[in-house]
């Protein structure tokens, strides 16, 4: 009888011991617990008031408020939401080499893997060693790149050298009297490149502009912009300046019409949707609706209509455009997505897209930093409906003739096209240069066959970094 006693007040003892652990020695232990729960208390305290689904998330007693703050979030928010995020307040940005990358398995070595370079931040060590988009690099230092090791190899910090291939065709072996037949892949062009070590690059969002010459002498502006960055903690309005420079330039030069690469462009802020959409519309929709942000019921007084506005002009222009051409992708998210979405009219402003699918958002989130910890949670806050009152559903997609891969032609693996940006020959510049020339899509010969890709990118990577719009992205309030 008394064993049994003891296993039933063992628990109820236990527990006395846990909590008197708090009090101990006339210790008030509390002021502690709450500050390791004060973080993730402040968020959802921000969140119930400024959230846009606050009507899903949990009461305080039914989450756990000592979760990471990333764990947190996704723990709380809605389960249609992918656009909330946290992030930390750094004031130093990371050390970068300032490239971003893709993995091509090897079609000579079955654990190596080539890598495809896919963007250059200019001013970077990358592009100071003499890299370019559509440059392979095959060993870093003397090793092949493999998954195990790729970390280590391609985003550590010290100097690198690399060695460069080419994507070519090759002959390949052949039985005596047969055909002789031939392969494309990637193989040594004796090139070795000095990768200096990794610091802190600014990457401008602005990455290249040019004004480009048709066969018939038309004039196009080309813009390959990857974020709505607005500028820089010291110059706000930095870059906003760039594109009100850049749209002189291009009335300078008579452009009739503009292709704006968004393929990479992840998201940013609406000011500078609204400084770029005024830029690039008719003038006959100046000073019209181009969207409309709408909050919960709480915040009904923040709800509010954005015009082409011709006083955020400044020392810029409005071009007076019948139309644009963009290049998308589906990393084109939020902000991207939502120029052009109040850009376009059925009738009047037609939006060409090239590419592939955009990812589809039509919601907006704001920032809002707590100090203390130097964490910043940024919740979708509002709705977002284009110039006419319509919120988008789904991602923007180009015509069929005009979803076009950037590394497949003719449903054949084909890098010989993925080339640096601005280049007229690069696959998806060459295809909406193509389509204002008339020249595309080209008409197909009856016996034309399609085979299938080889070589699949296996793995995209992202400079991790100091490029100010990785990380949030999409469509965000200042």
């Amino acid at each position: 009888m008394m064993t049994k006693l003891r296993k039933i007040i063992l628990i109820p003892a236990l527990v006395i011991v846990f909590i008197s652990g708090f009090f101990s020695c006339g210790v008030d232990r509390w002021p502690e617990y709450a500050h390791q729960t004060a973080l993730d208390t402040w968020m959802l305290d921000v969140m119930q008031q400024n959230y846009l689904w606050y009507q899903e998330l949990p009461s305080y007693n039914d989450v756990n408020l000592f979760l990471e703050p990333d764990q947190f979030l996704s723990k709380v928010k809605s389960k249609n939401d992918s656009y909330s995020f946290v992030d930390s307040i750094m004031e130093t940005p990371l050390p970068t080499y300032g490239f971003d990358y893709s993995l091509v398995r090897s079609a000579d070595i079955d654990t190596a893997y080539n890598a495809l370079i896919t963007y250059v931040i200019p001013g970077s060590p990358a592009a100071e060693a003499g890299l370019v988009r559509g440059d392979w690099i095959m060993k870093v230092d003397t090793s092949y790149i493999s998954k195990k090791y790729e970390t280590q190899l391609l985003q550590g910090t010290k100097a690198r050298d690399l060695v460069m291939g080419v994507w070519k065709e090759v002959p390949v072996e052949s039985e005596e009297g047969e055909e002789e037949e031939t392969v494309y892949k990637v193989v040594p062009d004796d090139r070795t490149l000095d990768l200096p070590a990794a610091r802190v690059v600014v990457d401008n969002p602005i990455h290249k502009e040019e004004v480009l010459t048709l066969s018939d002498g038309t004039k196009v502006g080309y813009l390959m912009y990857s974020s709505f960055t607005a500028g820089t903690k010291t110059e706000p309005e930095k870059y906003n300046n760039e594109l009100r420079a850049i749209s002189n330039k291009f009335l300078a030069e008579n452009v009739e019409y503009v292709i704006l690469d968004l393929r990479y462009n992840a998201g940013g802020s609406i000011d500078c949707v609204q400084l770029l959409g005024t830029i690039l519309t008719s003038a006959s929709r100046l000073t019209q609706p181009m969207a409309y942000l709408e909050y919960n019921d709480k915040n009904t007084d923040k709800d509010v209509t954005i015009n082409f506005d011709p006083t955020i002009l400044g020392s810029g222009t409005n071009l007076n455009l019948p139309g644009l051409f963009a290049i998308t992708s589906g990393t084109t998210a939020g902000a991207p997505e939502m120029l052009l979405r109040s850009l376009y009219l059925k009738e009047g402003y037609p939006v060409v897209s090239i590419g592939s699918a955009t990812k589809g958002q039509n919601v907006a989130t704001e920032q809002f930093i707590n100090e203390e910890f130097q964490w910043s949670v940024n919740p979708v806050v509002c709705r977002v409906y284009d110039s006419n009152h319509v919120m988008g559903e789904g991602s923007l997609a180009p015509a069929t003739d005009l979803k076009i891969s950037e590394t497949t032609i003719d449903g054949v693996t084909n890098y010989s096209e993925f080339l640096p940006f601005g280049n007229r020959n690069e696959r998806l510049l060459k295809v909406a240069i193509g389509v204002l020339e008339g020249t595309y899509p080209p008409k197909k010969d009856d016996e034309e066959t399609t085979q299938k890709a080889q070589f699949k990118i296996e793995k995209s990577v992202s400079s991790p970094s100091s490029r100010r719009f990785v990380g949030g992205g999409g469509l965000k309030i200042k």
